[in-house]
């Protein structure tokens, strides 16, 4: 809508030429949006022809203004009322990558009021008008405008004079725009900006400064109906950027009023049978640039056929002739067995092991090299585990471990004598080696003839059971009532206590000394428990507690002596490991005793003589009894 204010009176013969009055350049034909650019190329498209009929209300209004100041009014007149121009237009591409195009707008009506008496201005003309021949090219930069995101694209406009300035449809000189563009597409919307520089020459006409100008676009259009439909708003805005001509303002035209204008509309575009584009566009002309329409209506119809991939032929990716629309296992092939309850799958194979699912009797453990022809698809068990199967395995649940047995296939070589010489290595497979082994003979003990632990090469009684010693000449021999036989140390004579105490009387102080001498020269013994006893008189509480102390006692009296406290532990059992009958009185003077038992190292179980009873001084004296009546101890 171009507005003057103030016109200057002007001789009513004088006649004012017009321009290129019609604001709207319309996109290369085949684009989905009115102003606003959104490319196609050769991979979309190869080439479009069609037609947009556009018309303007009201592009040019003449406002006079009259009286005097703080009185004036204001009238408007009409000077172009309406304008309907039909643009043609044809494009094409190549490469995928250039675009031409061409438009010509023709102007086949013009209406208007004639300009009042003394108003030089230009006026509606009569019948049809040819105007400036646009041509244009585009090139793609990046991206396609259809298929990404973001694409930028530049390109330039050259407009011939071939149209009239009398009929407003020229310049009637050349006009040249290059152009940059960025649109794109996301999901179902479509965008596109974009800005353009005009170079164009000088017109003075009535108060406006017609020249160069700038212009800037957008649209955003939804997509729907397959991609047929796009919808939505578009705008532009221009402005003449020369300097205001002499008389008329000071400095640039740019964005003065009348000096630039903008428009805004809804357009929608839709695609019938991929071939013919059919548009239809209202809106809004903003400010009072010159051209600027009060309002503006366009409708499209091209000849713009797509080409569009052929949709794929229905895939069969795992080539078992079922299509993957209606195949389960699209990349897995149903093979010669296919499972009838998933189409196009095979039969499953849970552990992989070749035996169907249906077969396998261990769904999730595969056979492996060596099934179990007794049962389908499972390996041939071994329960430990040991590398040796079930069936061939004399111990099922016994791994053969690092040394196998080589009589008894999956077992592992026995220790029977239990001293660490497996039994294959062993010569001597049931007598434990001992604190002496013979090393001659694996697994074997030195020869003891008397089974004290003093090996006869050093025994100086070598048929007489005794005990270690220090002393050579004593070393085996039965010397001070102690023998070693039988994994204990055996006292010959008893270890007396007071009655119905802990302490130990002197009397027993030299049995005592020689089972701590023995200790002492049999540095191989790491640890012997004291044992404690009584007979079956009396609180058997009491005398569990009786002989637990007393045990401890004798274990201290050997630690001041010069055995290790580590080497010794104590236990009382009262009477409950009685070694004969407490219904006389020797038997219970026998089950009243002390014993030391060597736990470590551990001893074979040799035939095992008894200690000597441990005994009150009223009890046993000179191996006679005393009779008398008491409370037992």
């Amino acid at each position: 809508m171009l507005l003057g204010s103030a016109l200057p009176s002007v001789a009513a013969a004088q006649t004012v030429s017009g321009w290129a009055l019609d604001r709207y350049e319309p996109t290369t034909t085949g684009d989905v949006f009115f102003m606003s650019e959104h490319p196609w190329y050769s991979s979309t498209r190869t080439f479009a022809v069609g037609l947009v009929a556009d018309y303007a209300a009201n592009p040019l209004v003449l406002r006079q203004q009259s009286g005097t100041t703080g009185a004036s009014t204001t009238t408007n007149t009409n000077i172009i009322s309406g304008q309907f121009v039909g643009h043609l237009g044809a494009a094409f591409s190549f490469l995928d990558r250039v675009g031409v195009g061409a438009s010509l707008p023709v102007s086949f009506l013009q209406s208007g009021d004639a300009a009042p008496a003394g108003a030089a201005f230009p006026s509606a003309a009569a019948g049809v008008g040819v105007g400036d021949l646009r041509l244009g090219v585009r090139f793609r930069i990046f991206g396609h405008a259809d298929r990404d995101p973001m694409s930028l694209h530049l390109g330039a406009n050259l407009w011939a004079p071939v149209g009239s300035r009398s009929s407003n449809t020229g310049d009637e000189s050349v006009r040249f725009e290059p152009r940059l563009t960025l649109a794109g597409r996301a999901s179902v919307v479509r965008w596109s900006a974009g800005a353009a520089f005009q170079v164009r020459g000088d017109i003075d006409a009535v108060n406006l400064a017609i020249g160069n100008e700038v212009r800037f676009n957008a649209a955003l259009g939804f997509v729907a109906l397959d991609d047929n439909l796009t919808i939505g708003p578009e705008a532009y805005v221009f402005s003449a950027v020369r300097d205001l001509p002499s008389g008329r303002g000071q400095g640039s035209a740019a964005f003065q009023s009348g000096q630039w204008g903008a428009e805004i509309m809804l357009g929608a575009h839709y695609l019938i049978a991929d071939t013919i584009l059919v548009g239809l566009g209202g809106g809004l002309g903003v400010e009072r640039g010159y051209g600027i329409p009060a309002g503006r209506g366009l409708l499209s119809v091209a000849y713009a056929p797509v080409t569009r991939a052929a949709p794929a032929e229905p895939g069969d990716r795992d080539h078992d002739s079922v299509l993957d629309l209606d195949d389960v296992c699209p990349d897995t092939p149903q093979g010669e067995h296919p499972d009838p309850s998933r189409r196009g799958c095979p039969e499953g194979d849970a552990d992989g092991d070749g035996v169907l699912d249906p077969d396998d009797i261990c769904l999730h453990v595969p056979q492996g090299p060596h099934p179990d022809a007794t049962r389908r698809g499972c390996p041939l068990p071994d329960s430990d585990s040991d590398g040796v199967f079930d069936p061939d395995d004399q111990c099922v649940t016994t791994p053969m471990g690092d040394h196998p047995d080589p009589d008894r296939r999956g077992c592992p070589d026995a220790d029977r004598d239990g001293d660490t010489i497996l039994d294959h290595a062993d010569i001597c497979p049931d007598v434990h080696r001992g604190p002496f082994p013979d090393p001659a003979r694996m697994g074997c003990p030195l020869a003891d003839r008397d089974h004290d632990t003093v090996p006869d090469a050093t025994d100086a009684c070598p048929d007489v059971p005794g005990a270690p010693s220090e002393v050579p000449a004593r070393n085996g021999c039965p010397i001070g009532g102690v023998v070693m036989d039988g994994g204990r140390i055996n006292i010959l004579s008893p270890v007396f206590f007071d009655t119905d105490r802990d302490t130990i009387k002197p009397q027993s102080f030299a049995i005592l000394s020689r089972v701590a001498d023995v200790l002492r020269a049999s540095g191989f013994i790491r640890r012997i428990r004291i044992g404690g006893h009584t007979d079956d008189r009396g609180d058997h509480d009491h005398n569990v507690d009786l002989s637990n102390r007393r045990a401890i006692a004798v274990m201290h009296w050997l630690s001041e002596h010069g055995v290790e406290a580590e080497r010794m532990e104590a236990q009382g059992y009262g009477p409950d490991q009685a070694i004969t009958s407490n219904q006389t009185l020797v038997g219970r003077a026998r089950n009243r005793r002390v014993e030391f038992v060597i736990l470590d190292p551990a001893q074979p179980t040799n035939a095992m003589t008894q200690s000597a009873a441990t005994a009150d001084p009223g009890d046993i004296r000179d191996g006679r009894t005393r009779r008398r009546r008491r409370a037992p101890r």
